[in-house]
């Protein structure tokens, strides 16, 4: 998803499971609109609930890259440790809580289609059914982050690229482009432990092949 926000010239490029839900609630701040505070502020962009409250089609590009209109904006995205961003997919879409809204039989929704995915399954199990999904068939979730910023020529889209691992400190170049202040609230926070205790060496290697080039490309190491 694309969120444009028309009075700062400010584009931010959302990848899935990269701390999507907490700068969203911040572009919500930005916008300035009358939105109660009791609610859950990402939904203003994953729903059509809120439309009466802005002009959907200047704010949000849905999965494409902007048109010529918004060339002039400045834009940013954030980027993830792939190692650690599929561990956080599964402790977010594998779940025995999991509400019936947005869950069947323990996994999310999104993820019923594969045929691969099931309740219970064991993180090893989950990252090797990922890595023979291929890009051009994955679930955003787990798709290779540079699909999300990198045009056809090869070449970044956005002025500036965060990464999650420093995001209050990368945030504050975000906010300096914003007229409306605003704080990044540290939302769905995961309780579990270091990615790399998921890991053995054998599936380390592989979900290292299967995310190869945003590995090279944003430089990250297991």
């Amino acid at each position: 998803m694309v969120i444009a926000l028309p009075s700062d010239k400010v584009i931010y490029h959302a990848i899935p499971k990269v701390a999507c839900s907490s700068v969203m609630s911040a572009c919500v701040d930005a916008l300035e609109i009358d939105f109660p505070s009791s609610e859950w502020k990402p939904e203003v962009f994953q729903s059509r609930k809120w439309d009466h409250l802005f002009d959907r089609r200047s704010i949000v590009v849905e999965n494409r890259l902007p048109p010529r209109r918004f060339d002039k904006y400045w834009s940013f995205a954030f980027v993830r440790n792939p190692w650690d961003r599929l561990v956080s997919c599964y402790s977010e879409k594998i779940r025995s809580d999991g509400d019936p809204e947005n869950f069947i039989n323990g996994v999310s929704r999104v993820l019923t289609s594969f045929g691969v995915f099931e309740a219970g399954m064991s993180f090893e199990r989950f990252a090797r059914a990922v890595a023979q999904i291929p890009d051009e068939e994955a679930e955003p979730h787990f798709l290779s982050q540079h699909k999300f910023i990198v045009n056809r020529e090869g070449n970044l889209i956005v002025d500036f690229l965060g990464r999650f691992e420093a995001i209050d400190q990368d945030f504050d170049v975000v906010r300096q482009r914003l007229r409306a202040p605003v704080e990044l609230p540290h939302l769905l926070r995961s309780q579990r432990g270091h990615y790399r205790d998921y890991y053995s060496p054998d599936l380390a290697h592989i979900i290292g092949e299967r995310y190869g080039e945003d590995i090279a490309r944003f430089r990250y190491t297991f």
